[in-house]
């Protein structure tokens, strides 16, 4: 079990589908309410592993608009171009960890290649293998 700490709650209800509407992505059952459960938060374990390479999980992005203390969700939705992954989570690299909506699967981006390595886990096994 993970605790998170300086969780933010939720401004509006409708966020996840004006999100999809404007951006063009999908949110699965899983990821609403992961990110509900904890928008904004850091996680207590926040080390995983990406193939053979140790990583970092800074924090949940926050769905809420306006926000200035935080990182938010419309910066990276706005860089990454693959509408087929949805990010949810930022490394203090400033790189995306993204749900995959065609494997349903945890991947991580890489912001300096935009590439893409997957995790292989699904959304709860990744955030289960955070240690």
């Amino acid at each position: 079990m993970n605790n998170w700490k300086y969780k933010i709650d939720i401004q509006s209800a409708s966020v996840f589908d004006e999100i999809e509407k404007q951006y063009k992505v999908k949110f699965s059952n899983e990821l609403r309410e992961f990110i509900a459960e904890n928008n904004g938060a850091t996680p207590e374990k926040y080390h995983f592993m990406i193939e053979n390479t140790e990583k970092v999980f800074g924090a949940v992005l926050s769905v809420n608009q306006g926000e200035s203390d935080v990182d938010t969700i419309y910066p990276a939705l706005s860089c990454i171009e693959n509408t087929e992954i949805v990010p949810f989570a930022i490394d203090p690299f400033g790189n995306y960890i993204c749900y995959s909506i065609t494997d349903k699967t945890v991947v991580f981006w890489d912001h300096e290649t935009s590439a893409v390595f997957s995790s292989g886990k699904s959304l709860s096994e990744f955030i289960d293998s955070l240690y």
